[in-house]
C-alpha cells in the first residue's frame, strides 16, 4: 500500500521533473489516485502543457522576431547606401541614373525608369530609363497625369501596382506596358513637401507581389529620390540667381562708366561752342580733339 499510495507516485514525479530539466515539455505522469499525490500529477500535467505551448510559440515569435530584425536589417542597408550615393555632387540625370541601377538590382527588376512632373503644362517626361527598349521610351517619352497608371501615381502617397496579368492586352492604363511584354508595374511617386516631383517605375516581366515592408521601403526611397532632385535644383537656382546679380552689377557699373562719360562730352560740347562763338580756334580745335577721344572711350 505504501509503494503504491507514495513511492510510485514521487518516483513517477521525480522522473517528470527530469523530463523537464531536459526541456522535453511533453512529459507527462499518469495520475494513479485521487488523493494529494493525484492533484501534484494532474497539476503536473497542467504545467506540462502550458509550457509545452509556450515553448511552441516562443519558437515562432523568435522566428518572426529574427525574420522581421533581417528585412529591417536589409531595408536599413539599402537606405544608407542610396542615401550615401544621392548626397555626392550630380546633376539629376547622374542622380536618378545612379539610383534606379541599385533599385532594380535590390528588386530584381527587369527594367526601371524615372519620370519627372512639370506643373505647368501636366506632364510627366520620362528622364532615365534602365532596360526598356527604343519603341516603348518612343511611345512613353511624355504622357499627361491621370493617363495611364503613371499619371495616377502622381497624386498618390503610396506605390501603385498594376498587374497586367488582369487587365486587357490593349488596356489604356497598361497598353504600352502589355505590349512591351512585363507583367507586372510598380509606380512609385516621388514627393517633396507634399509636392509631387515625379514618380520612377520598376518594370517585371514575371508576376511580383508588393510586400507591406517593400511598399514602405519604396515610398522611403521614392523620398530620398525627390529631396536629392530638389536639392540639385536648389543649387541650379543658386547659380543663376548669382550670375543675374553679377550681370546686375556689371550692368550698373556700365551705366555709371557711360554716364560719366557722357558728362564729360557736354562739358567738353559746351566748351567747344563758347570757343566758336568767341572766335578761340585753339581751344575749340583742342575741345575737338577732347570730344574725339571720349567718343572713343565710351
Amino acid at each position: 500500500f505504501f509503494f503504491v499510495a507514495v513511492i510510485r507516485p514521487v518516483h513517477d514525479l521525480q522522473r517528470g521533473i527530469q523530463r523537464m530539466e531536459g526541456e522535453d515539455f511533453a512529459a507527462r505522469v499518469p495520475v494513479l489516485t485521487r488523493d494529494e499525490f493525484g492533484d501534484l500529477s494532474r497539476g503536473f500535467n497542467r504545467m506540462g502543457e502550458h509550457l509545452q505551448s509556450l515553448y511552441a510559440t516562443l519558437e515562432e515569435r523568435v522566428e518572426s522576431k529574427t525574420r522581421r530584425v533581417e528585412e529591417k536589417n536589409r531595408e536599413l542597408g539599402i537606405l544608407y547606401d542610396l542615401s550615401r550615393f544621392l548626397h555626392q555632387p550630380a546633376t539629376i540625370e547622374e542622380i536618378s541614373r545612379g539610383f534606379l541601377a541599385r533599385v532594380k538590382e535590390t528588386f530584381g527588376a527587369t527594367a526601371a525608369s524615372v519620370r519627372l512632373f512639370e506643373r505647368r503644362s501636366g506632364n510627366l517626361y520620362l528622364t532615365t530609363q534602365d532596360g526598356l527598349d527604343e519603341g516603348f521610351v518612343d511611345r512613353e517619352a511624355v504622357i499627361r497625369c491621370g493617363e495611364c497608371l503613371c499619371g495616377e501615381a502622381v497624386s498618390a502617397e503610396s506605390p501603385v501596382v498594376g498587374r497586367l496579368a488582369d487587365a486587357q492586352p490593349r488596356s489604356d492604363r497598361l497598353g504600352h506596358c502589355a505590349q512591351a511584354g512585363f507583367a507586372t508595374v510598380f509606380a512609385v511617386p516621388i514627393n517633396h513637401n507634399q509636392r509631387a516631383v515625379g514618380l520612377f517605375n520598376l518594370f517585371f516581366s514575371q508576376p511580383t507581389e508588393l510586400s507591406p515592408g517593400d511598399r514602405t521601403l519604396l515610398e522611403s526611397l521614392g523620398q530620398h529620390l525627390a529631396v536629392a532632385i530638389e536639392h540639385v535644383r536648389l543649387q541650379s537656382r543658386e547659380r543663376e540667381m548669382a550670375v543675374s546679380e553679377e550681370r546686375n552689377l556689371l550692368a550698373q557699373e556700365l551705366h555709371d562708366s557711360i554716364a560719366q562719360g557722357l558728362a564729360y562730352l557736354n562739358l567738353q560740347t559746351q566748351m567747344l561752342d563758347g570757343a566758336l562763338k568767341s572766335g578761340r580756334l585753339d581751344e575749340a580745335r583742342e575741345a575737338v580733339e577732347l570730344i574725339r577721344v571720349g567718343v572713343q572711350e565710351s
